[in-house]
């Protein structure tokens, strides 16, 4: 796509689309954080995060869909993670209780199931796009077919009486 013409696309690079995206989403898990009572866990909320940025951005995008999606998702983590040691200060918790490999294991692994969602979520998009251009093509072979040539019928015109 040309750059002139699509604002926000830079070489098939979403920026806009992944930069606003994030940042709701990043403002909605601070929002719940702060608004529900005994403090909703930002790490409990880092995989719907996640997956709701992947949801966004793979439909929107034109161009390097997967590639443009795997981003932001990582994005989404690092800001997470950084959230977490701010706000929630999740891993000094963790060390303080010897928990930290169980921490880091549960963090990467919600950054692995994202990324694997994100890939069947685009699978998934492009099987249902395939069908529906194969349905419409097939419809509009159908009504080629079966319709019959119109032809104008020029009729008089009628003239107005006048009262």
């Amino acid at each position: 796509m040309n750059e002139s013409t699509t604002p926000g696309v830079w070489r098939g690079w979403y920026w806009r689309l992944m930069a606003w995206t994030i940042v709701a989403v990043v403002i909605l898990q601070v929002a719940a954080y702060y608004l529900v009572p005994n403090h909703y866990p930002i790490s409990q909320s880092m995989l719907l995060a996640m997956l709701v940025v992947s949801y966004i951005v793979i439909p929107r995008a034109q161009e390097r869909r997967l590639a443009n999606a795997l981003v932001a998702i990582a994005i989404t983590f690092v800001i997470n993670l950084i959230l977490e040691a701010v706000v929630e200060r999740g891993w000094q918790t963790a060390a303080a209780t010897h928990q930290l490999g169980p921490y880091v294991e549960l963090n990467v692994l919600y950054l692995v199931f994202s990324f694997a969602m994100a890939y069947i979520y685009l699978r998934l998009t492009q099987w249902s796009d395939r069908k529906r251009a194969e349905l419409e093509a097939k419809r509009r072979a159908e009504r080629a077919k079966d319709e019959p040539v119109r032809r104008r019928v020029h009729s008089k015109k009628k003239k107005k009486k006048r009262r």
